[in-house]
């Protein structure tokens, strides 16, 4: 039976499902922008550096089983290394807002947090009022992320066009949330906006800062030991020697308190006089 190339995308998906043990959904392919050309991606860790680089989806092919695995493995919860599948519905939807806000095809997708353990869930929703107990980020269907030099609000302005999914803007951590599950958002319970490149911009002024300390303190200390040096150094006669201190004078008399006495005696004796008024 001849198949059409949407029956073939469909099989493409069911058979990524079954090898890598099954997604959450299928992909949004009626919804989708993207065009019928090769579908590449580069997903980094920020923390770690860890970076993926692939053509997932090629037409006629379909998703790529072993570029699919390699991008479950970076999505891996990072406490437990547990691996599952990720939705491919959810790569589709960050590769085409990386396309919708203009960034070019080798700019990364910064992961910061991708699938979570029901432990790992449950351990941050106790500590982190934004973690949903029954996260997508269990799923494989959610991603935080960020785009280097594109702002957070741009990011989560397309994710509202696209209205494909939850998706919220924390500015606080400047990244974005979005999953593939229903069309929705949310408020954050956040702080003052920090975009990731004040971050940066903040981490590299804390390193001059501890630069410029570390160098002052180095010179002050070079200073110190070059005095000590210079003291110790025979030859020159050193600054005259202080003159001896002088003999302390004769011990004063004890007053005459006979004599004192009749002083107090002769003041309590005299005329008060009044003080004028200013």
């Amino acid at each position: 039976m001849r198949m059409t190339g949407r029956a073939l995308g469909m099989l493409a998906v069911l058979t990524v499902a079954t090898q890598l043990g099954g997604c959450a959904t299928t992909p949004p392919l009626e919804g989708a922008k993207l065009d019928g050309e090769p579908r590449s991606v580069i997903l980094q860790h920020p923390a770690s550096g860890e970076t993926a680089s692939v053509t997932y989806w090629r037409p006629g092919d379909g998703y790529d089983p072993a570029a699919m695995r390699q991008l479950a493995v970076l999505f891996r919860d990072r406490r437990s290394d547990e691996v599952i599948p990720v939705d491919p519905a959810l790569i589709d939807m960050l590769v085409e807002l990386r396309q919708r806000v203009g960034a070019p095809p080798e700019s990364p997708i910064r992961i910061t947090s991708g699938y979570r353990s029901s432990i790992t869930n449950a351990s941050l929703a106790r500590t982190n009022p934004n973690v949903a107990e029954n996260s997508y980020h269990m799923r494989g269907q959610a991603a935080d992320f960020s785009i280097a030099g594109i702002p957070p609000s741009r990011l989560a302005e397309e994710a509202a066009a696209m209205q494909r999914g939850g998706y919220a803007m924390y500015a606080h951590t400047g990244h974005v949330h979005v999953d593939t599950g229903p069309f929705r958002t949310w408020t954050p319970k956040t702080g003052e906006p920090r975009a990731p490149q004040i971050l940066e911009a903040q981490a590299r002024a804390r390193t001059r800062i501890q630069a410029l300390a570390l160098a002052q303190k180095t010179t002050g200390t070079k200073g110190r030991v070059q005095v000590a040096d210079a003291a110790a150094k025979p030859g020159k006669p050193s600054a005259k020697p202080a003159k001896a201190p002088a003999k302390s004078a004769a011990k004063a008399p004890s007053p005459d308190l006979s004599r004192v006495r009749v002083a107090l005696a002769q003041v309590k004796e005299m005329p008060v006089q009044k003080t004028a008024k200013r």
